[in-house]
């Protein structure tokens, strides 16, 4: 496996930039016509149906999401004990709910204040991702980030006013509770609901959605699912039975 270095990295990000340039341009050049497109496509279903029926009905729309992350070198993920220290003290002293569906470390196992089936509380690193860290340039954390914690904590971030080191702003990424979010597994990981997974216009309403369409999204899914279910113990049973005695 070749060897990531600093001189690597900053290639692969000035050949992301190149890439993003490049397709912006093309995209530019091409608005037009995709303008004119578009309006023509909205006439078209305007004159179909009656404009007050448009999208009225719960829907789901289908996309694929290409993506390319670049990440500086990094060590193995290994939690550190500050980490530990502050992921213990929010999931499970402070017992703070998952911020998408509300479950908590002490309602784990009640499915009725847990709907999503979650196993276990996690801790996301919501600012700055943590293989992002060594790519975070000091000055422009200060510039960007520290005003918003000093306003939000102005006696915690108050010895920092003058801008925070390399090294205070790697700890901070790491396992400082304002770069932390509690989430359940499901929310933070799982397809389609996880923000790992999904788009964030997207996974960041989930907290404040209808319970009564939450609950119709859910009885969808369990019927859909249980016709897989049935087809897998089927099988399981047919590979049983071929087996010789």
């Amino acid at each position: 496996m070749a060897t990531v270095t600093r001189t690597s990295y900053i290639n692969d990000v000035r050949k992301q930039a190149a890439i993003v340039a490049t397709h912006g341009a093309k995209l530019k050049a091409a608005a037009p016509e995709r303008i004119a497109k578009a309006g023509k496509l909205v006439q078209k279903r305007r004159a179909a149906s009656d404009e007050s029926e448009l999208d009225q009905h719960a829907h789901a729309v289908s996309r694929l999401l290409h993506e390319v992350a670049f990440y500086p070198p990094h060590d193995v993920r290994r939690e550190t004990p500050g980490y530990k220290k502050a992921h213990a003290h929010m999931v499970r002293d402070l017992d703070l709910p998952c911020l998408a569906c509300g479950v908590r470390n002490s309602t784990l196992k009640e499915p009725e204040k847990n709907p999503f089936g979650a196993v276990q509380m996690e801790t996301h690193h919501h600012i700055v991702e943590w293989a992002m860290a060594n790519a975070i340039d000091p000055a422009k954390f200060n510039t960007h980030v520290l005003p918003g914690l000093l306003r939000k904590n102005p006696q915690k971030y108050g010895p920092y006013k003058n801008g925070m080191t390399k090294e205070q702003i790697l700890a901070w990424v790491d396992h400082d509770e304002d770069n932390l979010w509690v989430l359940c597994d499901v929310h933070h990981r799982h397809t389609f609901v996880g923000i790992h997974a999904v788009t964030f216009p997207i996974w960041g309403p989930q907290d404040i959605l209808d319970d009564e369409i939450i609950g119709d999204y859910l009885a969808q899914s369990k019927q859909k699912a249980a016709p897989k279910k049935a087809a897998k113990k089927t099988a399981k049973k047919t590979v049983k039975k071929a087996k010789p005695h």
